[in-house]
């Protein structure tokens, strides 16, 4: 989650009141990401549950792309997050699916490849995502690309992909087929722009 710095306070504290600690207050975190992040987390059983709070910017490490808060305010909307359960679900407000794509696009782990897959079931503005990635070096870009498209190409990914998201045989080949055409698109939209 990207926040202002002026709403960290209460965003600890909300966070402490759920049962959270805070374990991490750094400037970098991991292999991925740059900028100030806080990470707070509890054991709900035996499994740990985090938030990440990313103060003021998101900025990708392969990339060194950044994204502001107002920046993703500006790119995203209030959308209805559904969870597990048939009445589980909550009105957030999330980047909007172009945002989302061009942020996973700088990063392009595996969890981010299949993300892209996923979100580019729906309707996407390749215009948009090519304006977003207009901060991030044109030819890292174009190398994360190459490893999505290796990634669509190769038989032994649809079990990863189907199972991550439930997929039928029939869905999962029409979200391939669209994805491989949206990732296309990208690509020559990157490269005309040379």
């Amino acid at each position: 989650m990207v926040i202002r710095e002026k709403d960290v306070k209460e965003f600890s504290r909300i966070l402490k009141e759920e049962g959270l600690k805070l374990i991490t207050d750094a400037g970098h975190f991991a292999d991925f990401y740059k900028g100030r992040i806080m990470r707070f987390e509890k054991k709900v059983g035996a499994l740990p549950v985090s938030v990440d709070l990313f103060v003021g910017t998101v900025q990708a490490r392969q990339t060194d792309a950044a994204y502001s808060f107002e920046y993703l305010w500006k790119n995203s909307e209030i959308r209805r997050i559904v969870g597990s359960g048939v009445d589980d679900y909550l009105e957030a407000r999330a980047a909007d699916r172009e945002m989302l794509i061009a942020l996973k696009m700088n990063s392009m782990r595996m969890a981010d490849q299949r993300d892209i897959i996923a979100l580019g079931k729906g309707k996407i503005d390749t215009g948009k995502i090519l304006n977003h990635l207009k901060r991030a070096p044109r030819e890292r870009i174009l190398s994360n690309i190459a490893v999505i498209a290796a990634t669509l190409e190769r038989p032994e990914s649809k079990d990863s992909i189907k199972g991550v998201f439930g997929l039928s045989d029939q869905v999962y080949k029409k979200i391939i087929e669209k994805a491989k055409r949206e990732i296309l698109s990208i690509r020559q939209g990157l490269s005309e722009r040379a």
